[in-house]
């Protein structure tokens, strides 16, 4: 093939080039980055780009007035990216769905979904799953501080609701909700407030019910408090084990779970790991390593299949367990001799995956028992049931009211009695930290 033959092809191939791209770029065109848009319930706005050249508008149907466009008009450039704010006004209704439609540049009825959520007034519920809870506090001849919160979601700040309350228990006495109606005055999310009024006149359980509107919310207890602390339990002092709720690999001692110290040469132990040297405050501990025992300061606690963590304890197995409960019993509860009164438990609770309990047993039990299994799970008195659904790997804060302890019992904290199949305790881990026992 010679030169000019070569030159010619050349010229024609550009040309072509040429012609298709003087085509294209004389071919109008309307494109957006996205078909939909998903809003909140409350008055906001989002932007979407378009790029177009030449006028473009944004109509919107009549039946959604309630979606706003700016601009809703522009001149488009081919290589300019223009900004359009879309804004929703405040549902009080259901979710709703609209439209708006861009025209211009060639383009017609190019439509953009709009997406929003429900903004119907509701209850929900405080972090462990109770529709209500109480705060402040109820200390004998003290006047009280505390109030039922009672949270909700999506409030337009003009509701109002009837309201009756009951007081029961021995700490009840002197105590009063004096309220009849109340209301919302501010928009958005947030909890009613409802103060228990009075000077408490005697130690005990308090029991609250409320109803709002013919809805009963339940019950939620509180204590009137002499005011003692009797025992408190963060296990700062344990640093063995995987960090299951902070999802981190930690660190065991190289040496077997008997011959083990703080100040031991470690290694890498896993996030899940039972098994590793170390990971385990069990009996075996209690029994041959007594100077470790006191060393995390568990001396007096008892229990069976309870595992050290990194600043926190789990209790349960994930396997099996035969005949033994994951249980956790504190020693002797220090209440005076003669002396019965009802005991506030507050604790942190935490899940790391499944199978986990979805509720866990406080009570007492006898103090210096081992642990509790099936054969002796029934000497747990004055039982009280803790929902543990919470989700994985999170701590929540639970408040729980035990009545008639005395000098005698310890606190256990236990799986519940029909957490068993086959003759079998079943697999189960969940984990407890800070826990604080007064009254």
């Amino acid at each position: 093939m010679n030169v000019r033959n070569i030159t010619t092809i050349i010229a024609a191939l550009l040309s072509t080039v040429m012609f298709f791209s003087c085509e294209e770029n004389s071919e109008e065109f309307l494109k957006r980055n996205l078909e939909e848009l998903h809003f909140e319930y409350t008055e906001s706005t989002l932007e979407f780009t378009v790029r177009a050249t030449g006028q473009w508008s944004v109509a919107i149907p009549a039946e959604y007035s309630w979606i706003k466009a700016d601009p809703a008009s522009g001149t488009g450039n081919p290589d300019e990216y223009q900004k359009i704010r879309i804004t929703c006004e405040r549902n009080v209704g259901d979710v709703r769905e609209g439209s708006i439609f861009l025209n211009g540049s060639g383009q017609s009825d190019v439509e953009i979904r709009i997406f929003q959520r429900d903004g119907l007034f509701e209850w929900t519920t405080v972090p462990n799953g109770a529709r209500m809870d109480i705060d402040g506090l109820l200390q004998l001849e003290n006047a009280s501080t505390a109030y039922i919160r009672i949270p909700y979601l999506k409030a337009t700040g003009e509701e109002s609701f009837s309201m009756s309350a009951s007081l029961s228990g021995k700490g009840a006495e002197g105590l009063s909700i004096d309220q009849s109606e109340v209301a919302i005055v501010d928009e958005g999310d947030g909890f009613i407030a409802i103060p228990i009024t009075g000077t408490p006149a005697r130690q005990g359980v308090v029991n609250v019910q409320v109803t709002l509107d013919n809805e009963d919310l339940g019950t939620v207890s509180a204590l009137a408090r002499v005011g003692s602390t009797i025992l408190t339990k963060s296990f700062d002092e344990f640093k063995y084990g995987g960090d299951c709720i902070g999802n981190r690999a930690g660190i065991t001692s190289i040496n077997a779970t008997a011959d083990i110290s703080l100040s031991d040469e470690t290694k890498e132990c896993a996030i899940g790991d039972n098994g590793a040297n170390g990971s385990g405050v069990t009996s075996t501990i209690r029994g041959n390593n007594v100077s470790f025992y006191e060393e995390i300061k568990m001396t007096g606690w008892l229990g069976l299949r309870n595992y050290m963590r990194p600043g926190y304890i789990q209790l349960g197995a994930a396997s099996a367990t035969a005949k033994e409960y994951g249980s956790l019993l504190t020693p002797g509860l220090d209440i005076p001799d003669g002396v019965t009164v009802d005991i506030q438990v507050t604790f942190r609770g935490a899940t790391y995956n499944d199978p986990s309990p979805d509720r866990i047993m406080l009570g007492l039990y006898p103090k210096g028992v081992q642990g509790i299994n099936l054969s002796n799970i029934q000497n747990v008195t004055q039982r009280e049931y803790v929902p543990f659904e919470i989700g994985h790997q999170k701590w929540v804060e639970f408040s729980v009211i035990i009545q008639n302890a005395t000098n005698e019992s310890a606190l256990a904290i236990s799986l519940p009695e029909e957490w068993v199949q086959s003759d079998a305790v079943q697999a189960a881990r969940y984990y407890i930290d800070d826990i604080v026992v007064s009254y």
